[in-house]
């Protein structure tokens, strides 16, 4: 049976990362009303739950067996004291209709991370990253078909973003994409379909113009690089294959000239001021956000220990977040968010050092990615993919071996004692 709990947890916590804020009650019309008991959310959260006790059953009965998941109880205490005290900023927010929704989604958030890391105890923590990324390559996949006929049939002159989501996001979905088809390839081999898969999440990510999101995915890959330990005839060997991807699909389809207008455009006009006056008259061109992060920024220093509240930056008519997790848990949550916050990665990151043998790379890789998109993009709840992968990369990095006894000390006897 621990098949089916590795393949129902795996599901559950790819739809998870994936599903967002969507809920049914949007096939009803074009403007539907909030409904949190018709949202896909809810209940992918309530699965988890279900799966955690099962997973706090299994443990009562034995103890854990070389390469099964293991529970983080001090990233796990850390996230909670995190969220626990955001939580409790809801008490001296501006505005109790934007902090109760708010405070929904971090319970949603504590509740499916923690909950993740009790689900997965007993099991195989190959199977659990093997059903995982399974689910994220084929629906990211679709995710990709439907991105490309979308672009070849608008004739590559807009934004590439699907089903009514930005193009940061889609972006980010992509990157997914690229990890989740380097780590079938780090695992299983087969070359020739892993790593033309992983160019293609690359290059779309690249016809998004997100350039947080090319930032991101680059630091992810990189990570996963490094963290894989992949040999110099192995990477050698990767770059060309993806080189060749790449090309063949610039040069023998419409993709190539979407790119080269998204590079121009986006990565040297706005960001490399490649048009423009002199140095002290050209900008760089931020979408915007800069005066969201000057916003976010003054009201942190307006309540620089505790924060103006949960949701006091949409409450107070700031925009409807900083599009920065760290200045949004700032100025909401105040340096003791921000210590929170911090305790959070640094536990993440020690526990990762003192497991790097066994740490998978793809998912350490993904933690980078979310963790730097998240600079750019979206609020709390659209980063809710950080603190469970986290959680996934530290609880399967269990030891593949028992550790090796060390042998007795052998003393010299001791002739003549009486």
């Amino acid at each position: 049976m621990s098949w089916i709990r590795c393949a129902g947890l795996g599901f559950i916590a790819a739809l998870y990362v994936l599903a967002g804020r969507w809920g049914f009650h949007r096939l009803a019309s074009a403007n539907p009303e909030p409904d949190p008991f018709m949202e896909l959310r809810l209940w992918i959260v309530m699965g988890g739950l279900v799966l955690a006790t099962v997973g706090l059953v299994h443990q009562t009965h034995r103890a854990a067996r070389p390469g099964e998941t293991r529970l983080d109880a001090r990233l796990s205490t850390a996230l909670l004291l995190f969220i626990g005290y955001l939580c409790t900023s809801a008490l001296w927010a501006p505005d109790a209709g934007f902090a109760l929704e708010k405070l929904y989604e971090l319970v949603l958030v504590a509740v499916m991370s923690v909950g993740f890391g009790l689900a997965a105890l007993r099991l195989s923590a190959e199977r659990v990253l093997d059903a995982f990324w399974g689910v994220v390559v084929m629906a990211t996949a679709l995710l990709a078909l439907t991105g490309m006929k979308q672009l070849l049939g608008s004739g590559g002159g807009a934004r590439l973003a699907v089903l009514g989501g930005g193009p940061n996001v889609f972006a980010r979905l992509m990157g997914m994409l690229a990890l989740g088809a380097l780590y079938f390839w780090y695992r299983r081999g087969q070359t020739w379909l892993w790593i033309p898969l992983a160019a293609t999440g690359v290059l779309l990510a690249l016809l998004t113009g997100s350039r947080g999101g090319t930032a991101a995915i680059i630091a992810g890959v990189t990570t996963f690089l490094v963290v894989g330990r992949i040999p110099l005839r192995r990477l050698v060997l990767l770059s060309l294959l993806a080189t060749v991807a790449v090309g063949v699909a610039t040069t023998l389809s419409p993709l190539g000239k979407a790119l080269n207008r998204s590079m121009e455009e986006r990565f040297l006009r706005l960001t490399l001021k490649y048009e423009g006056g002199s140095d002290s008259e050209s900008k760089v061109y931020l979408s915007g956000r800069e005066s969201l992060y000057a916003a976010a920024y003054e009201l942190g220093l307006d309540n620089p220990v505790a924060g103006a509240g949960l949701a006091a930056f949409p409450a107070l008519g700031l925009g409807v977040y900083p599009h920065n997790i760290f200045l949004e848990v700032f100025c909401e949550g105040g340096a003791l968010g921000l210590a929170f916050l911090g305790g959070v990665l640094l536990t993440f990151l020690l526990s990762a050092l003192q497991r790097l043998r066994d740490l998978d790379g793809a998912t350490a890789g993904a933690v980078v990615l979310v963790l730097l998109g998240s600079q750019s993009s979206g609020d709390l709840y659209d980063s809710r993919a950080l603190f469970l992968l986290m959680v996934m990369s530290s609880c399967t990095s269990a030891p593949r071996t028992e550790p090796v006894p060390s042998p007795p000390v052998a003393y010299p006897a001791v002739h003549g004692a009486t």
